[in-house]
């Protein structure tokens, strides 16, 4: 009507623009999915861990796959003590890396921390990419970025991505993560090929990298 004053738009905050490009990346991947009660992640000005954190974390992941993966108790030790991996493991982790003998199935399920490192290695730009979770990181070349990169660097020769980055990673991983759980409930196959493994580490990985309370 004349003469009526018409509201502002209000500007959408940074969490809702960027649950709008997670969509966008799901609609890509032809995943429809109601992901809007999921909490949107924090804003930019989120205090991240720190450098020396992440690089004790990923060490940590790295350990826990490389028990996955065969390598004897003396060689978890030697590890653990050559890196001053001790203080970052989780309980869980801490529990299994010092048994000698896991039940049945533990091992393969811890070997799948290396999909965390991948994260963790994305999150100090030694990957350029993580793409989507459609398949396995490679183990190996995991650990060789770990040992012969990040651990061989110190101060001003490791940075972390920037807040935001982390963050849009934190958010597409939380919705995938919510998607995958959907989709186990129903006994349907995976959308796109997305594997469901790939999915759960990298949403523990990033929610250690933001806080996000969930059990390691």
């Amino acid at each position: 009507m004349p003469g009526q004053s018409v509201p502002p738009e209000t500007a959408p905050s940074e969490g809702q623009r960027r649950r709008k490009r997670t969509n966008a990346y799901l609609s890509m991947w032809a995943i429809q999915a109601d992901v809007s009660t999921l909490a949107v992640p924090l804003s930019s000005t989120i205090a991240l861990p720190n450098i020396a954190a992440v690089v004790g974390r990923a060490k940590a992941l790295c350990l826990c796959s490389l028990k996955g993966q065969g390598l004897t108790q003396h060689e978890v030790f030697a590890f653990a003590d050559a890196y001053e991996v001790w203080d970052h493991l989780s309980l869980v982790e801490n529990d299994y890396v010092l048994d000698p003998n896991p039940e049945d199935g533990v091992d393969r399920n811890f070997a799948w921390r290396s999909e965390g490192l991948w994260v963790l290695l994305w999150a100090v730009n030694l990957v350029r990419h993580l793409g989507f979770p459609d398949h396995a990181a490679e183990p190996a070349e995991a650990v060789r970025l770990c040992v012969e990169e990040l651990c061989a660097r110190t101060g001003a020769a490791v940075s972390l991505r920037p807040p935001k980055d982390v963050l849009d990673g934190a958010d597409v991983a939380t919705c995938l993560d919510a998607v995958a759980h959907a989709v186990a409930a129903t006994g349907e196959t995976p959308p796109s090929g997305m594997h469901p493994g790939v999915v759960y580490e990298r949403q523990l990985a990033f929610a250690w990298l933001v806080s996000v309370p969930r059990s390691l």
